[in-house]
């Protein structure tokens, strides 16, 4: 049962070592699989993937593996992606952000990642991001850490 959306910076730690990769990983070993993953999660997830290879942050063998090891886990159903209306995500971010935005500073993604928890009819949500935690919260989901 999905009950949790990871922030796409959550996932990249699952699958590239990073500062923090270790406590990304305690924290989604307290959810239960299958995890939600939504188009925009899975394209910015992989995005910053390929990022850290630009950045010279991880090697193209590195990204490679790193890229094939996320692939397999959605094909072997560790991640699902649940049924969901673009537009409904959309709209609902749009009213986050004019709900929002000048008070907390949320990027767009941060904001359409935590639309779509609530049109998805996620509760919990797992991020770093202070200020998308602060939205995230503000709307009512169980954010951790």
């Amino acid at each position: 049962m999905m009950d949790t959306y990871l922030d796409s910076a959550i996932i990249v730690k699952l699958y590239v070592k990073e500062v923090r990769s270790s406590d990304a990983i305690g924290l989604v070993g307290g959810c239960s699989a299958p995890y939600v993953l939504t188009d925009w999660q899975a394209l910015e997830a992989r995005n910053a993937i390929r990022l850290k290879t630009f950045r010279s942050e991880i090697s193209v063998a590195e990204m490679t593996q790193s890229l094939r090891a996320f692939e397999q886990d959605i094909m072997t159903g560790r991640w699902v992606r649940p049924p969901y209306n673009a537009s409904s995500i959309e709209q609902k971010a749009e009213e986050l952000s004019a709900a929002y935005a000048r008070f907390l500073g949320c990027r767009t993604l941060d904001i359409v990642h935590v639309a779509a928890a609530l049109v998805i009819g996620i509760k919990g949500f797992l991020t770093f991001d202070v200020r998308q935690g602060a939205l995230a919260r503000r709307v009512g989901l169980h954010v951790k850490p």
